[in-house]
């Protein structure tokens, strides 16, 4: 009699193999704790010279808005004061072309956009495919009259980040909702877009807008809006607060290449001790009538923000500090190969610090030459090797 197998052939060897699959997973996390990881290298000297601050862009807008009570509290948050006709010009929003914001923007760049119209880019000819094989394409922005005649359509705006189209002036200047994608998410209908679009074009809504922004525009070019007296008075304190800034920042530059004290005992106009940033800003006043008008208008109560105070001071100093240090880094990347110099001196409150000094070949001086700069202190715990 044939004996008959308990289990089939080759079952017991792949539950072997199996098992010891599992065991040896099961002891790869105890194996790894008997292992030390290496640790990842600390940040070097080239690292720490290219990590830098970069916030000049800041300069117009957190300029420090210090109050004009003289009792000023440090813990103030300028950036916490509201913004006025006579701060610095704000910057443009990146995403001001994005068509799928324009429904809750401000009127001012409601008035910017009028102005400088749609922004296409012209290096998009096709756009991607959809399910139907169908996309975008350039030739949707011309209009084709029924006497043979082309006409660009530029209210005609293609946002390639959604991969739709929008009507510009419909988006921008519809006092009601409207119907159509055009006017609000957008129109993705690649097949039936050259019909869409010459419905679109021949509404009375679109017209009606279109009127609106072409009126817009021209008023706006030729700087004859309704409120035109306002808008001229914003652009004249514009360009007094530029001005004051320049002035500022000159006094600044001259105080810190000399290492002069900028503060005395106060901080306030005519008034003693009050050393050499207000004697200088009273100084200027003598001869610059527009010092002298900011001063006027700021003891006069006329103005909620002078720009005099230590606050603002002290952020011009770090702002032009900044841009030093940014210039020297283009510098040292400019000649690849420089030289750490270190060295370790006790400030006035016995602090240990470190100097830390670049020394490269400076590219664009003629005849080139071999510079050192200094970049920064850097606050050490002892003084050994390590």
């Amino acid at each position: 009699m044939t004996p008959t197998r308990k289990y089939p052939s080759g079952y017991l060897k792949c539950q072997r193999k199996r098992k010891i699959e599992q065991l040896t997973q099961s002891q790869k996390g105890a194996i790894d704790r008997f292992f030390l990881k290496e640790k990842e290298p600390q940040s070097s000297v080239d690292d720490l010279i290219t990590e830098q601050q970069d916030d000049n862009e800041q300069l117009a807008n957190d300029l420090g808005n210090d109050e004009i009570d003289d009792d000023l509290d440090e813990k103030d948050n300028p950036e916490d004061a509201p913004i006025v006709s006579g701060q610095p010009s704000e910057f443009i929003p990146s995403n001001i072309y994005d068509p799928q914001i324009w429904d809750s923007l401000d009127p001012k760049w409601i008035d910017f956009l009028a102005e400088k119209g749609p922004a296409r880019d012209l290096s998009i000819e096709k756009g991607p495919k959809d399910q139907f094989n169908r996309r975008f394409n350039a030739a949707f922005y011309t209009r084709y009259l029924s006497n043979g005649e082309k006409h660009d359509r530029d209210w005609l705006v293609y946002s390639n980040d959604v991969d739709k189209v929008f009507c510009f002036c419909c988006k921008l200047f519809k006092k009601r909702p409207l119907k159509g994608q055009l006017a609000n998410d957008g129109y993705r209908d690649w097949t039936h877009l050259n019909v869409r679009l010459k419905k679109h074009e021949n509404s009375f809504d679109h017209i009606s807008n279109m009127t609106t922004w072409i009126d817009l525009r021209l008023r706006l070019q030729k700087n004859e809006t309704i409120d035109k007296v306002v808008q001229d008075q914003i652009k004249k304190e514009k360009e007094h607060w530029r001005e004051l800034l320049r002035r500022l920042i000159s006094i600044v530059k001259y105080l810190a290449k000399y290492t002069l004290a900028f503060r005395g005992n106060n901080d306030k106009l005519y008034q003693e001790n009050n050393i050499n940033f207000m004697g200088l800003v009273q100084m200027m006043a003598e001869s610059d009538p527009l010092i002298q008008n900011h001063l006027q208008r700021f003891q006069n109560n006329e103005i909620l923000y002078h720009y005099l105070s230590h606050t603002i001071q002290n952020e011009l100093i770090l702002l032009i500090s900044c841009e030093i240090k940014a210039a020297i880094i283009q510098k040292v990347k400019e000649a690849k190969y420089f030289a750490v110099i270190l060295d370790c001196n006790p400030d006035f409150s016995h602090q240990e610090q470190m100097t830390l000094i670049i020394r490269c070949v400076d590219m664009n001086s003629t005849p080139v030459k071999v510079e050192e700069y200094f970049l920064q202190y850097l606050i050490v715990n002892n003084t050994s090797g390590e």
